[in-house]
């Protein structure tokens, strides 16, 4: 009996400190005093901030990050159909007896061999125009000399 009512004291204790028990820090208090000053806390607020934060930046980093997904669908879906436009030209003009608007077909093809080289010049941000390779300034000649003035020196005797 005396087990029992010990028990059921214990039990009752519990139920009553669960009330001070903060689940946003994780932390669990025997006195109401304690548990009010846990809350007027810089930790406890801070906390709380930092989770009204996050949860702010989650949201909108998700939406971010599907409105980025589904454009880049879209534009994977465009590249398809274009290029399904351009194989379907190209059997079409191959398959027909008599030649079709080649000039539309050649422009098409032109502007998908514009693209692929257009590809290539941004894929390393160097275009093919301007640029002298390293071994046809070595085949320039010898290196000339040149004459640099110096503060230090006097230029009209010569050593």
């Amino acid at each position: 009996v005396l087990a029992e009512r010990e028990h059921k004291i214990q039990s009752d204790v519990k139920e009553i400190r669960k009330v001070f028990f903060c689940e946003l820090c994780n932390k669990q208090y025997k006195l109401a005093m304690e548990f009010e000053a846990h809350l007027s806390s810089y930790d406890h607020n801070h906390r709380n901030r930092f989770k009204q934060m996050k949860d702010m930046q989650g949201s909108s980093s998700r939406d971010d990050r599907q409105k980025r997904e589904q454009q880049r669908q879209e534009r994977e879906m465009a590249k398809f159909l274009q290029m399904a436009d351009v194989h379907k030209q190209q059997q079409q003009q191959i398959h027909s007896d008599e030649p079709q608007n080649s000039g539309g077909s050649s422009t098409i093809s032109a502007t998908a061999v514009a693209d692929q080289d257009q590809r290539k010049v941004l894929k390393f941000g160097f275009g093919a125009k301007g640029v002298t390779p390293k071994s046809s300034l070595m085949r320039a000649g010898k290196k000339q000399k040149i004459s640099v003035a110096s503060v230090f020196d006097n230029d009209s005797e010569e050593d």
